[in-house]
C-alpha cells in the first residue's frame, strides 16, 4: 500500500510539473508577443517580395488573444493563438484586406527572439515567410 502511495504521488507530481512548464512556455510567448508593437520587416510570397505593401503597418498582440493591424488612418482586427509546444502562431483578420489577409494562416516559427520572429506557412501551395521585428 505504501509502495502504491509513493507511486502515484510521483506520477502527479509529474504530471503537475508538467503543467507548470506548459504554463511557462505560455506565459513566455504571451510577454515576447504582448509588450511592444510590431512591424513586418520581410514578407515573401511565392517568391515575391511584397514586404514594402506592409510598410503604413504596425500590429499589437494582446493578452486576450487579440491582435489590431494599424495604419495612421484605419484598423485591422484579428485574432492570434500561440502554441509553444508546435512552435506555431495561428492569426486570423477575418474582415482585412490585402495586404494584412495574407497573415491569415497557421504560421511555423523558424527563428525567434523576444525582438524578432521569423515564420513560415504554406498556403494552397504557395509558400510565405514572414519577418517580424519589434519596434
Amino acid at each position: 500500500m505504501k509502495k502504491l502511495f509513493w507511486i502515484t504521488l510521483t506520477i502527479c507530481l509529474a504530471g503537475a510539473c508538467k503543467k507548470v512548464v506548459e504554463d511557462k512556455k505560455q506565459d513566455l510567448i504571451l510577454d515576447a508577443m504582448t509588450n511592444g508593437q510590431w512591424y513586418v520587416f520581410s514578407f515573401i510570397d511565392g517568391g515575391t517580395d511584397i514586404s514594402t505593401s506592409f510598410s503604413p503597418y504596425t500590429f499589437q498582440f494582446y493578452r486576450d488573444g487579440t491582435v489590431s493591424g494599424f495604419t495612421a488612418t484605419t484598423e485591422d482586427k484579428g485574432i492570434w493563438v500561440g502554441d509553444p509546444n508546435a512552435l506555431t502562431i495561428n492569426s486570423d483578420f477575418p474582415t482585412a484586406a490585402e495586404p494584412v489577409n495574407k497573415l491569415n494562416a497557421i504560421w511555423k516559427l523558424t527563428n525567434y527572439t523576444m525582438d524578432y520572429v521569423k515564420a513560415e506557412t504554406t498556403v494552397t501551395g504557395v509558400v510565405r515567410k514572414l519577418y517580424l521585428k519589434k519596434k
